[in-house]
């Protein structure tokens, strides 16, 4: 749940942008001592909190339910953060790319909901990949929530594995590549 909710949390970078070019905010703010460059990164600061924020408060309100197993350690925890904030980099930059290209917020919003439906359904986050079928398990690892889950499970339980290491350098690249693409079209973006 961690995983799915900082991918949801991660819509308002595409809202931020929507209601910033509806209502003519980026022009003042750029009439400040602002950067495109900054209202970016002010974007992304404010989707990685987000993403923190949730993912502590799903992580307080369900511990009781699964204290039993948790094995968070110095080790352990870093791995979470790490998790939510390359998670929302990752996703909110992914929001961000498709409210660049899309030119009505209806469309942005059906565009937006399809895509995270697909993610969230054709991933780890609600059943393992280990049960599942070879068709839907290759399909699984194209997704990067899969990816997400895994690391932020491993946080959680301890199962910190020479393949969660992987799927934590395979989650910075996509959130680079993403946040990069990102960063090119909204500096691009005639608000």
């Amino acid at each position: 749940m961690i995983g799915f909710n900082i991918m949801n949390s991660t819509l308002i970078s595409g809202i931020l942008i929507w209601n910033d070019r509806k209502h003519g905010m980026f022009e003042q703010i750029m009439s400040g001592p602002f950067t495109r460059s900054h209202y970016i990164l002010s974007n992304i600061f404010t989707i990685g909190i987000v993403g923190l924020v949730s993912a502590s408060l799903i992580a307080a309100v369900g511990y009781p339910v699964f204290f039993d197993s948790v094995e968070f350690s110095l080790s352990t925890i870093p791995i979470l953060v790490f998790g939510a904030i390359t998670g929302s980099i990752l996703f909110g930059s992914l929001a961000s790319i498709i409210s660049t290209r899309i030119h009505s917020s209806e469309g942005f919003n059906v565009i937006i909901n399809t895509v995270f439906l697909f993610f969230a359904f054709v991933s780890t986050a609600f059943y393992p990949a280990d049960g599942a079928p070879e068709p839907l398990r290759s399909a699984f690892y194209l997704n990067p929530l899969t990816y997400l889950v895994d690391v932020i499970r491993a946080g959680i339980f301890g199962n910190i594995t020479e393949f969660v290491i992987l799927e934590m350098l395979i989650l910075v690249g996509i959130a680079s590549v993403l946040f990069v693409i990102a960063s090119k079209l909204l500096t691009k973006l005639d608000f």
